[in-house]
């Protein structure tokens, strides 16, 4: 069917006597060369399809898998990969990313249990902010929260038995506690100013957290039944607390060389200490299980990134690019 690709009438090129014959321009196809048409148009479809499916793949820069190659554990994150931003999880020396939400809502804020069985999250999927948990593959998707109000930030206690959280139920952001199966919902903060952003200390007996009561957003430390509150910075803007491994550390978030970097500060404060010096914001950083190494998120525009660097903040890589929302990184072993 391909020797002759002129398009005319073919009776007409015969003196309209007959109907062509097989082989002869505007003759109709045989079955066998209906079905070799057939199959080179399926097998075109299928070339331009998997060109397509490489084109939208993630494609892993290699500094990107040195950097993961030299981690442990697993990281969950959250991206806006087709759209919609849901809850993602990296594996060590894997190349790919595993999609663990695929609900048309945000799903955001991961924060993973203990003994990494578990996930708890934030979901807008039934119309505000609450708190969910699923199996560390995504599986058993549960609500935990159920308030007019918006629920956010989740954070297991070392024993996972229970999970701090903030909540704005009561006018303003305070941080409350629950168990893990959403029982029990306490207020642990009463100020009229914001707090947010919990995190246990390793230990289980305290909790900090970063507020604005003071005029400016501060870093905070209370007992787990929110007594003894009592501040810990003193510059502006300093924010996302996380206590190290060990306790005794805290890696926090601050602008106060007038530009958002990491730091980290002893565990009563002291010695705060400048970790990131890029021009653009790093922010949201997170501990890893051994406490060597600090992830955090570094945005540049409408960009955010994963990067992964030293607990003294040298030897900073990418481990997870153009997420295209804050990806809230959580890091399991």
């Amino acid at each position: 069917m391909f020797r002759n690709l002129q398009v005319f009438d073919a009776r007409m090129a015969l003196g309209g006597e007959r109907e062509p014959k097989n082989g002869e321009p505007g003759a109709p196809l045989t079955a066998k060369a209906r079905r070799r048409f057939w199959l080179i148009l399926a097998a075109g479809a299928g070339l331009l399809l998997g060109l397509a499916f490489l084109i939208q793949s993630e494609v892993v820069p290699a500094s990107q898998l040195a950097a993961r190659a030299a981690l442990s554990g697993r990281i969950a994150f959250a991206a806006n990969r087709g759209g919609n931003i849901d809850i993602y999880v990296i594996s060590a020396n894997e190349a790919g990313e595993k999609r663990l939400t695929t609900n048309s809502a945000e799903d955001s804020q991961p924060h993973w249990s203990p003994n990494g069985q578990q996930i708890a999250f934030t979901s807008k999927r039934d119309g505000n902010a609450e708190i969910y948990v699923m199996n560390a593959d995504g599986t058993n998707q549960i609500r935990l929260t159920n308030d007019p109000a918006e629920d956010r930030h989740p954070c297991w206690s070392p024993d996972g038995r229970r999970i701090a959280f903030v909540s704005n139920r009561g006018d303003n952001y305070d941080i409350y506690v629950m168990n893990a199966d959403g029982s029990n919902q306490t207020r642990l903060t009463t100020d009229p100013a914001e707090d947010r952003q919990p995190n246990w200390s390793p230990d289980g007996h305290r909790i900090i957290f970063s507020s604005n009561r003071s005029g400016q957003n501060s870093i905070y430390v209370m007992n787990v039944d929110g007594s003894n509150q009592t501040r810990l910075t003193l510059a502006a803007t300093d924010f996302q607390p996380v206590w190290s491994p060990d306790g005794k550390q805290i890696a926090y978030v601050s602008s106060r060389e007038e530009n958002t970097d990491i730091y980290v500060m002893n565990a009563d404060g002291s010695n705060p200490t400048r970790l990131t010096t890029n021009w653009f914001e790093d922010s949201q950083p997170v501990w890893s299980p051994d406490g060597k190494q600090i992830m955090f998120t570094y945005r540049r525009g409408n960009d955010y990134s994963i990067y992964v660097m030293n607990a003294d903040g040298n030897e900073q890589a990418p481990v997870v690019t153009s997420t295209a929302a804050y990806p809230y990184p959580s890091w399991s072993r």
